[in-house]
């Protein structure tokens, strides 16, 4: 780690003296170090290693001459006269508390005597008591001496050795219950010289270790000292190698340099002028060029010949150079901008201004075409949106100021989104040009181009007279047809107008009310103008709280579905019922569906509503099948969820969900949603194919083709309850002929908005197959309807019996 640390520290001297890596800017130098770093690495080991031996050497020589010393006490005591029964002797009292004293030791933990019994196992002889909280192996909980005879269970192949006649010590310190200890074993001889038995001392292993840990530690602090003397060694010559490198290099650039700033001034594009005392002292060949003189007119020229007075305007730089810009005059009197970069400086005791100057001629131009994109309209070259906002604001403060009044319009082009999908953009945008040429005419309002087909137009001093004048103007001239590409084609023009300062006294408040009321202006299908007044943004911000009190709604779980039930007219069997939503406000009670189901359908609220009125019916429905397993639910489609991609996939996973069978799931759409033929035959196989039924509600209003009629995959068609409420005027002949044409198709037809006993006798009459209406039931919540099934279904058994 610390060569690296030290390769890293010389790769930052060689990368700032900008030389290559260390092993490639001092390649001997580098493998040199790297083989001295291994080298002492592999001697640190080394000597660390044989610290270890030795100090361990030296603690055994140690442990070797206590050992034989209790050994050499214990022979002349007579430990050979001692046996299994040894507690019975005298002598026996006096070892003990000789083995009492060396446990006194301070490297000591436990002293003890073991011989092998005729079995060969090893037994305590002589084992004083030790104290656990000093790691003893042969002490009790009291702390008792172990008696003569008890079995040493411990296996030790230093035993063997010292019962062989050999001192032995354990390699490494062992842990056991008590702790870690070093154990060594002595033989205990005979008169006779033959081993009598073997004294075991148990020394701690902390101090060993200690020991070992201060000679590694020793030797480690010498071999990194060596080391970091070799680090210093390396990293000085590294600096000096580096020192002389870049010395060399800077004398090489230093050199390159001089000959690089006697060219610059003749190679460089802008126009070097030295002038002393407002006379030019010396110039550049590409300030000759700029001013069209040559050097020698230049030299000893006034400054003042050359600028225009009263032309410098300072820049603002951040580099603390002067900066101005400025007009200069060439030698044949024409004038262009430039910009100068000047500093004063000491030169051979004289004070000398040198000016660098740069040509900006094309930048102006840049700068003037980019304000002219940024504040215009790229296609119709109006005023963008942003500068329309500026010149309202200018116009609205000279208003303020002279006490006049300001008309601002809003501008729609309808029927552009037609001319686009119908005959391209292209086609759409020479529409929009041919107008923003017409509009730019007009004289006294300033016109531009807001977004896609809308427009803003201010007129100053203008009262509501003016504003309805102009108004009629812009809309006369784009009633008139448009030629493009040989088509005739027609745009209509809805205008909003709010005046300053009736209706507001700034430009993004009169511009929200003129849009305002352009809004309310676009209801109509003709070209036509509106003042803003205060009920228009009434009316919009009722609709703006129904959309926000519909997505609360939707979460707090407002909404309830009504069922309306569907009759077998030749049995009045209940067969289906008709899923109506229903919007119980919390605070404006009921509100009905033809209120809050437009504004749902304008801001999309309608595919999340549409997919819960889904759910919940698909859900109540699989509650009731179990008891009247003939009866499905009719969901009206909207549009939007009808063309959405993914409503047959979402429409899958919900039926999977709630577990309702998808025969029992009638689909209602109407004849509007299928004029793209095509597309709806497409859309509606996907949804035959999950297993739904199709019916067409509200048949005979809309403006299907009947050639396409046979081609839907629809199962039952539904007359609208204007035929029905009719059945005796000129609508009698219509309905017969509907009920024919669904059987002839075949599909079944069910009739809507049955109020009268008459009315379901006349379409029994007529074959019809189903109705609905007010006279068999109104529309009911859910628990209602429960028990109206019921009734009908305890009747009909009723009428069964009898």
């Amino acid at each position: 780690m610390t060569a690296g640390a030290v390769y890293m520290y010389a790769q930052r001297v060689t990368k700032r003296h900008g030389a290559l890596p260390p092993w490639r800017a001092a390649p001997k130098l580098t493998a040199a170090f790297a083989v001295c770093s291994l080298f002492l690495l592999g001697a640190g080991m080394a000597y660390i290693y044989e610290a270890e031996n030795h100090e361990r050497e030296e603690y055994k020589e140690s442990a070797k001459q206590i050992a034989g010393m209790i050994a050499g006490d214990l022979a002349a005591m007579g430990h050979e006269h001692l046996d299994e029964r040894a507690d019975r002797l005298p002598a026996y009292h006096t070892m003990l508390a000789a083995l009492e004293r060396w446990q006194q030791h301070g490297r000591v933990l436990s002293v003890y005597t073991l011989k092998k019994n005729a079995h060969g196992e090893l037994y305590f002889v002589v084992g004083p008591a030790a104290d656990d909280n000093r790691n003893s192996r042969i002490g009790g909980k009291n702390a008792q001496a172990v008696p003569p005879g008890t079995i040493y269970h411990r296996d030790f192949p230093e035993i063997e050795a010292a019962f062989q006649g050999r001192f032995a010590m354990e390699q490494h310190p062992t842990t056991d219950e008590w702790g870690r200890s070093i154990s060594a074993f002595m033989p205990i001889h005979r008169s006779d010289g033959t081993v009598d038995a073997v004294v075991g001392i148990d020394y701690d292993a902390k101090m060993y270790e200690r020991r070992l840990q201060n000679e590694r530690q020793k030797a480690a602090a010498i071999m990194m000292t060596i080391y970091f003397i070799a680090v210093f060694i390396y990293l000085l010559a590294l600096h000096r190698q580096m020192e002389r490198r870049a010395f060399a290099i800077y004398k090489k650039t230093l050199a390159a340099n001089e000959r690089r700033l006697r060219r610059l001034a003749e190679m460089t594009m802008e126009g070097i002028i030295v002038y002393a005392s407002r006379k030019i002292v010396e110039v550049n060949e590409a300030a000759c060029r700029l001013l069209g003189y040559t050097e020698s007119e230049l030299v000893h020229l006034p400054i003042d010949d050359i600028v225009v007075a009263g032309s410098m305007r300072p820049v603002r730089s951040d580099s603390g150079l002067e900066r101005f810009e400025i007009e200069l005059r060439r030698k044949d009197g024409t004038v262009f901008p430039s910009e100068i970069v000047q500093r004063r400086y000491d030169y051979e005791g004289q004070k000398v201004t040198v000016v660098a100057v740069r040509d900006v001629t094309e930048r102006k131009q840049n700068e003037e075409r980019m304000h002219y994109i940024t504040s215009h309209d790229e296609l119709t070259g109006l005023p963008n949106k942003e500068a329309m906002y500026k010149a309202a604001e200018r116009c609205l403060a000279d208003a303020n100021r002279f006490q006049q009044e300001v008309a601002v319009m809003f501008l729609e082009v309808t029927g552009i989104k037609t001319i686009n999908d119908f005959y391209g953009y292209a086609v759409g945008d020479e529409v929009l040009v041919y107008l923003s040429g017409i509009w730019r005419e007009q004289k006294g309002i300033t016109i531009g181009r807001w977004s896609g087909n809308e427009f803003i137009a201010v007129l100053p001093d203008s009262a509501n007279e003016k504003a309805e004048q102009a108004a009629k103007r812009l809309i006369e001239a784009a009633d008139e047809p448009i030629v493009v590409n040989g088509l005739e084609l027609y745009v209509t023009v809805n205008i909003g107008i709010s005046v300053y300062p009736k209706d507001g006294e700034e430009a993004k408040t009169l511009i929200r009310k003129a849009d305002i009321a352009r809004y309310e202006a676009r209801k109509k299908a003709a070209s036509d103008f509106l003042f803003f007044t205060e009920p228009m943004a009434d009316r919009l911000q009722e609709k703006m709280a129904m959309e926000r009190d519909l997505r609360r709604a939707l979460q707090n779980g407002e909404f309830e579905l009504y069922y309306q039930p569907q009759i077998r007219l030749y049995d009045r069997q209940v067969i289906g019922m008709e899923a109506l939503i229903r919007w119980r406000h919390p605070e404006k009670g009921m509100i009905p569906p033809s209120l809050f189901i437009p504004v749902a359908e304008q801001t999309g609220m309608i595919i999340p509503i549409n997919e819960w009125v889904i759910r919940t019916a698909c859900r109540q429905t699989k509650q009731l099948i179990d008891q009247f397993p003939h009866l499905s639910v009719s969901v009206n489609l909207s549009p939007y969820e009808f063309e959405n991609r993914r409503f047959v996939d979402k429409l899958a996973r919900l039926l999977a969900d709630t577990g309702l069978p998808p025969h029992h799931l009638d689909l209602e759409i109407t004849e509007r949603m299928t004029m793209d033929t095509e597309r709806a035959l497409d859309i509606l196989a996907k949804l035959k194919a999950l297993g739904v039924t199709i019916s067409m509600d509200d048949f005979g209003t809309g403006y299907s083709s009947l050639s396409y009629l046979t081609d839907l995959p629809i199962d039952r068609l539904k007359i609208d309850r204007s035929f029905v409420q009719h059945i005796q005027g000129k609508k009698d002949v219509i309905l017969p002929s509907i009920i024919r044409l669904g059987h002839n198709i075949g599909v079944k037809v069910l009739a809507e908005g049955v109020e009268t006993e008459t009315a379901a006798a006349y379409l029994q009459g007529k074959r019809c197959d189903e109705a609905q209406g007010y006279y068999f039931s109104p529309p009911l919540p859910y628990d209602e309807f429960v028990h109206f099934l019921t009734e009908q279904h305890a009747r009909r058994q009723a009428q069964e019996l009898t």
